[in-house]
């Protein structure tokens, strides 16, 4: 039929095409593993079009399908690609980010910190709303209640406080003004007085980098504190 036997294009036990039938050489031994690249799907589509069927040519539509498959398995490869770069290189800007960290003081999200000898307690309220009147309470380890630093009226925002280690024992005590707390840690809660009930809002304390771990993934970068155990690089509010 036209010069074109059907039999030298299929095997005659198993009716599939053959790479000598499509006029194309074998793959060597150690390319089996490669995969199709374009050069290699524009040779196949050559040859699929100078040996089909005179009675059966291939559909235009059919071919446009196959090379719209090819683009977008090869696309997707390349984003695929572009993003794995682009989370390596985030990743390495962490890292780096993070490392010089080390040594340095941070504000971050905590609820105890440490009174250091010859110094004050520090930290942050992080108050989202205003407040009318704003309390800060300092606490040993066992939960007693050792000083209230009043804050009065404040607006939204990050409002500072210290505390020098000053514990109160009651007005009408002699001796309060002359007790003091040694260096160490100790737990901080902070309250906004709503119709004269407390209601609690978030602290951030200062803390030491000690170290840095680093773990697979763009959010894998761990500060190691001294004081508050570890922290990502996104709870850091504030460096010193």
């Amino acid at each position: 039929m036209n010069g074109i036997d059907n039999k030298t294009i299929n095997k005659p036990d198993s009716g599939e095409p053959t790479y000598e039938s499509l006029g194309l050489a074998r793959p060597k031994e150690g390319l089996k593993e490669k995969g199709l690249g374009q050069d290699e799907f524009l040779s196949l589509m050559v040859a699929q079009m100078s040996n089909q069927d005179p009675m059966k040519p291939m559909e235009n539509g059919e071919f446009i399908s196959q090379m719209a498959q090819f683009s977008a398995a090869k696309g997707m490869k390349e984003i695929k690609d572009s993003f794995t770069s682009l989370a390596e290189a985030l990743q390495s800007s962490q890292a780096l980010q993070a490392s010089s960290m080390v040594g340095r003081t941070v504000l971050v999200p905590g609820d105890s910190a440490l009174l250091p000898e010859d110094g004050a307690l520090k930290g942050k309220v992080d108050l989202k709303n205003g407040a009318a009147e704003l309390v800060v309470s300092v606490m040993d380890e066992a939960g007693q209640l050792l000083k209230k630093i009043p804050l009065g009226r404040q607006a939204p925002g990050q409002i500072e406080f210290s505390w020098k280690g000053e514990i109160d024992r009651g007005v009408d005590d002699p001796d309060a003004a002359k007790e003091q707390a040694e260096p160490g840690r100790y737990k901080i809660r902070a309250d906004v007085i709503v119709d004269g009930k407390p209601e609690g809002v978030d602290t951030l304390v200062l803390d030491k980098v000690e170290s840095v771990s680093l773990g697979k993934g763009v959010k894998s970068v761990t500060l190691n504190l001294g004081n508050s155990g570890s922290a990502t690089l996104s709870n850091v509010k504030e460096v010193m």
